[in-house]
């Protein structure tokens, strides 16, 4: 076993700063470690089983997990791994990263950490704060550049989105790294600017009743922020459950993984702040 060098600090629980091969400014506790090798246990002899219900059975394993926010929020930037709380996105991302970690022959936390590094940072290089990706759509682009997934709002049914970033860039004292710190918010808004360049297709609120036999169980789903300047305000793994399209997701009102009892259409019905679906498939 490899010798590890912890260096606690706390916030939402200790976390360990590692000094160990491919491992090195690597955030995570012992209770992390054990995690993965839990679900690693439970895929076990899954090799097979098409990427969305492995993504499922994982998602599955996680329900009941405290839904905690501002987890990344730490500084020194650096990758943190946190399987024991999660948000939205973190919970989303740890059952990809935890499931294509399966798929290697000799699935390790280390090839774990390489993958969420490749899905969280820009090029899956860690450089400070405006490295992380921070929106949504760019998390979706580079994912799809990996080889991940894809993305198949339009070929579903979508319409062309009219998508625009320029929140955090014109909003920096609501972000602490942000505030009072116009080199990070420059880099901010070049990211922002790039992504202003990309086409986007989401399936709109009143189409949805139309599309949603075509979206599976396992779908990454992002729910479609109205705010200007914002792209997804929430996401989620789509599942079926009998002819009622639902989800399992992180949620902030049940401060724990759920699988939601309203369906999709129901909920997004009732959310004002939101105007339809984002789309991702697993490869």
């Amino acid at each position: 076993m490899k010798k590890i060098i912890f260096s606690i600090v706390a916030l939402f629980g200790l976390f360990a700063s590692v000094h160990a091969d491919g491992l090195k400014d690597v955030r995570y506790t012992e209770k992390d470690v054990e995690n993965f090798n839990e679900v690693m246990t439970l895929l076990e002899g899954d090799g097979n089983l098409p990427m969305n219900e492995k993504v499922i059975k994982v998602a599955k394993h996680f329900l009941g997990t405290p839904y905690v926010a501002y987890t990344l929020e730490l500084e020194p930037e650096m990758l943190t791994v946190n399987t024991r709380q999660t948000d939205c996105i973190l919970f989303v991302e740890m059952c990809l990263a935890m499931s294509l970690s399966s798929n290697e022959p000799d699935p390790t936390f280390e090839k774990y950490v390489d993958i969420l590094r490749s899905l969280r940072y820009r090029n899956g290089v860690v450089d400070g704060y405006a490295s992380r990706l921070h929106y949504t759509s760019e998390w979706i682009i580079q994912g799809n550049g990996n080889g991940y997934f894809d993305d198949v709002a339009k070929e579903i049914g979508g319409s062309r989105l009219d998508q625009k970033f320029f929140f955090m860039s014109t909003h920096p004292d609501s972000y602490k790294q942000l505030k009072n710190n116009p080199v990070e918010v420059e880099k901010i808004k070049k990211a922002e600017d790039r992504l202003n360049g990309f086409e986007y297709y989401y399936i709109p609120k009143a189409d949805l009743p139309k599309c949603v036999e075509n979206i599976k169980s396992g779908d990454i789903i992002g729910f479609n922020s109205s705010v200007p300047g914002l792209d997804i305000a929430h996401v989620a793994y789509a599942y079926w459950e009998g002819d009622t399209l639902t989800f399992i997701h992180a949620s902030f009102s049940a401060k724990k993984v759920i699988i939601n009892k309203e369906p999709v259409i129901e909920y997004l019905n009732g959310n004002k702040s939101q105007n339809g679906l984002r789309v991702v498939r697993l490869r």
